[in-house]
């Protein structure tokens, strides 16, 4: 039980879905998609050049200067949601994520959606 947060490519012409990348209790990522897109509980959000910059940016924001993760992007509370501190674990999501999405612009959207989605 608890947080589960994903992003995930589906083939346009198959529709054949493929796991990108999974996070477990990465509440500060939902925070964004509940603030930004008001996504609800195993809701998804079709991930945009717009939403991968906004997501990007503020992630590597926060690498170059952790004291402004608060406002950038908060953790969020939840259900079993996980940690609500920003230490060492809240950090090593967000440099994960910021990989992730950073090779995320090499993907070929011609041919594949690339979608955010959780379920608690």
């Amino acid at each position: 039980m608890g947080l589960d947060a994903y992003f995930y490519l589906k083939d346009k012409v198959t529709e054949e879905v493929i796991e990108y990348s999974y996070y477990r209790k990465f509440n500060a990522l939902q925070g964004y998609f509940v603030k930004n897109h008001d996504i609800l509980n195993c809701g998804r959000v079709q991930i945009t050049s717009d939403i991968l910059s906004d997501l990007t940016d503020n992630l590597n924001k926060i690498r170059n200067n952790p004291e402004k993760a608060n406002v950038l992007l908060p953790v969020f509370y939840g259900p079993f949601f996980g940690y609500y501190e920003y230490d060492d674990l809240y950090f090593s999501f967000i440099h994960r994520c910021s990989k992730d999405l950073y090779h995320a612009k090499f993907i070929d959207y011609n041919r594949y959606d690339l979608f955010y989605s959780s379920d608690w």
